[in-house]
């Protein structure tokens, strides 16, 4: 093998992608410029008593071949065998200091010592066994020095791509775990925000990338739009998850009683505090703090709010000594803050505080073909919870869902199917006439700004299911709407079991379970 050919097969061996490609093209080259029919290519072990058969080609594979005894004295058998009773010639080679091959018939064996101990080859030798025909010994010792060059470049090319074949696997395997992540991520983003609108998707989008940052985060929207849950999904995925998560309205709040509900206070502080009380701020340290309707704190308490997030402490009602607070803040409002700073009813410097990150949370109405989504989930939630099969919604009901304005948002929605589900008694169809029905006993509220009374009607409602649970809330509901209907057709359960499109048998039940009058027939 001369100096180009060898250069050429170094210059192939860069091209390798993996250890065994490169292994076998070290043996291929071997086997082109020598012209030997099979090669056979053994390392000692780590004893150096034995020769492990490493890599061979001509078409038996590196299991069959045998391993050697390496040590004078033990008995051998077979033609490799008795090659190692044959004495390597050493001659002088450029560049070697000795160059050691031996013949025994058509079998040529090269001993190759390394300069460096790769791959764990502790006696730094390589055994390379050609079968061949008769060579001079001037063309062995040329052989043997390519030899010596390819093998070398072998290991230290194999530990290379060994080494990029291991990151190439982590980099697999962490982009598999991202994957993995990322879908358990979907999952539980997709269980909470209900929907496979695109708007609803980008919101869950940006929840998973806000949430492991320590950014306070400002979410928009109107009411009933889902503000809450999102700022769930936030604590849930952030570093605070093992924390409490701790919600509060501001609008829910007595005036005269947020201060101390928000900051706690020592005993003795005011008429009334009989026992030092921990406010929502210090009860959420440590994890995450949501603030709704942000926008309705007073100016001076919005003071206080900016220096506890600024200097991170808290100074409680009637105490002179600050303690220390940490924890996310999520706050959340309907209202547009930037209008409300104009107006002088909101702080700048605490509008860019708690509004590090946003979060805008489209209404249903723009939310494409979630509505029908979202009925038929809350149809489903429904049926587990009266432990019967869920209702379907029949083409027309889903047209009118889709035109319906629903200004309340998902709460108003959700409402909406309880309602729609009880005026479906005796039918597993909920019909358009029913939603209408259903939609027309709605309380009515603008995007944007609430009467009081329908304001306050709405925390009723929530708080009721908050309180009783769905299954309670259901009943009383159901009870209204039979005992109206009783009332309205003074008991005449065919006008009854017609307006509320149920037969009689199932009318007389759920009278009978409400301990209602029979009424007129």
């Amino acid at each position: 093998m001369d100096t180009s050919s060898t250069t050429d097969a170094l210059m192939a061996f860069m091209a390798c992608r993996s250890e065994n490609e490169l292994r076998a093209k070290v043996l291929k080259t071997i086997l082109a410029s020598t012209k030997a029919q099979a090669i056979a290519v053994y390392l000692p072990d780590v004893t150096g008593r034995k020769l492990i058969p490493f890599a061979c080609d001509g078409g038996l594979p590196v299991s069959r071949l045998p391993e050697l005894e390496n040590e004078v004295g033990t008995e051998r058998d077979g033609v490799l065998d008795a090659l190692q009773t044959e004495p390597f010639h050493e001659a002088k080679t450029q560049g070697l200091s000795k160059a050691l091959f031996c013949r025994h018939g058509s079998l040529i064996g090269h001993r190759l010592l390394l300069e460096s101990e790769e791959r764990n080859n502790t006696h730094q030798q390589v055994y390379v066994f050609l079968l061949m025909p008769s060579a001079s010994i001037t063309t062995l010792q040329k052989d043997h020095a390519a030899m010596h060059v390819l093998w070398h470049s072998y290991f230290h090319l194999s530990l290379l791509l060994n080494s990029l074949d291991t990151l190439q696997k982590d980099g697999e395997t962490q982009a598999v775990q991202s994957k993995v992540q990322k879908g358990q991520v979907d999952a539980m983003l997709s269980e909470s925000l209900v929907g496979r609108s695109p708007q609803i998707v980008q919101v869950r989008e940006k929840i998973a990338q806000f949430a492991q940052t320590k950014y306070a985060i400002l979410v928009q929207g109107e009411t009933g739009s889902g503000k809450e849950i999102v700022a769930r999904s936030l604590h849930r995925l952030s570093q605070f998850a093992d924390g409490p998560f701790i919600a509060e309205n501001i609008s829910a709040l007595p005036a005269n009683l947020i201060e101390s509900e928000l900051f706690g206070y020592k005993k003795g502080a005011f008429t009334g505090a009989m026992e030092n009380r921990d406010g929502l701020v210090k009860r959420a340290s440590g994890g995450t703090l949501f603030l709704d309707e942000i926008g309705d704190l007073s100016m001076d308490l919005q003071v206080k709010l900016l220096r506890i997030l600024q200097e991170k402490k808290l100074r409680p009602l009637g105490s002179d000594k600050d303690e220390p607070v940490d924890f996310r803040l999520v706050c959340a409002t309907h209202v547009n803050l930037r209008e409300a700073i104009e107006q002088g009813k909101f702080r700048a410097d605490l509008f860019y505080r708690i509004s590090q990150l946003a979060i805008e949370v489209p209404p249903l109405r723009m939310r494409d073909g979630d509505s029908v989504h979202l009925a038929r989930y809350f149809l489903q939630e429904i049926a587990v919870s009266e432990g019967d099969t869920p209702k379907t919604l029949s083409s027309e009901a889903m047209v009118v869902l889709e035109a319906a304005e629903l200004k309340g948002n998902v709460r108003e929605l959700q409402n909406c199917m309880i309602k729609a589900v009880f005026l479906a008694f005796g039918t597993d169809v909920i019909t358009g006439t029913m939603l209408r029905q259903a939609m027309d006993q709605q309380i009515t509220c603008t995007p944007t700004v609430q009467s009081s009374d329908a304001a306050s009607q709405g925390e009723t409602e929530e708080l009721m299911l908050a309180e009783k649970g769905l299954r309670t809330v259901l009943s009383d509901f159901e009870h209204r709407l039979l005992s109206n209907a009783y009332s309205r057709f003074d008991g005449d359960r065919r006008k009854m079991a017609d307006f509320l499109q149920i037969p009689k048998r199932t009318l007389a039940n759920k009278l009978s379970s409400f301990k209602l009058s029979n009424g007129g027939v």
